[in-house]
């Protein structure tokens, strides 16, 4: 894990999105001279809202819904090479 990885996350699990804690990110993030990483903290925030996000997705899927899925799939791979 880089450290643009280790202040996404520790930003991330603050879940406090605070105009103040954000602000002292950043203050933070220049004392350490590490300003140059927002962009890929940003990066890897992103990615931990996503994973998130498709977290919450398959746990709403239901089997059938899954089945559905893969059928169409194969249905889609069966017509493209065709």
């Amino acid at each position: 894990m880089n450290i643009s990885s280790q202040y996404a996350k520790a930003l991330y699990q603050s879940q406090a999105p605070d105009v103040r804690l954000i602000k002292n990110f950043f203050e933070l993030l220049k004392r350490r001279g590490h300003q140059k990483l927002a962009p890929s903290i940003l990066n890897e925030y992103k990615k931990l809202v996503l994973q998130k996000e498709r977290t919450l997705m398959h746990a709403h899927t239901t089997p059938q819904q899954e089945e559905t899925r893969v059928l169409l799939q194969l249905y889609r791979r069966l017509v493209a090479t065709e």
